[in-house]
């Protein structure tokens, strides 16, 4: 399971939905594959669970998860092509905030090397 760093900025259900995908990516949570329930899920992260439910609630709008009513919460069978287009819009939206912030291009770009590892 991931973990959770309650200290960072970014808002604990961000993180659950970044993490989520990025299971379904690396191929951990296979389409049709049912996810722990929000409570048990909120337990093992020691996390209240509407912030679980909040994070389940938009990737069920995006089209990465579905529900069904009194069985639980599943990986959709979508594409990879389609959760990458998720993720572009994620990035696009974190990208545009630091824009809003101040932040420059450079720095992002270097923030982007960093993780990469790539030298300028």
């Amino acid at each position: 399971m991931f973990v959770i760093d309650t200290a960072s900025r970014e808002p604990i259900y961000t993180q659950i939905e970044k993490n989520i995908v990025r299971y379904i990516n690396l191929g951990i949570y296979e389409p049709g594959e049912m996810l722990p329930s929000v409570r048990a899920l909120a337990c093992r992260l020691g996390i209240n669970p509407n912030t679980v439910a909040k994070a389940y609630k938009n990737l069920e709008q995006l089209g990465v998860l579905y529900t069904v009513p009194g069985k639980g919460i599943y990986v959709s069978s979508r594409k990879k092509d389609e959760t990458l287009a998720v993720i572009r819009e994620n990035i696009i939206s974190t990208l545009a905030d630091a824009k809003n912030a101040g932040v420059s291009k450079e720095i992002l770009l270097e923030i982007i090397n960093e993780l990469w590892g790539d030298e300028k």
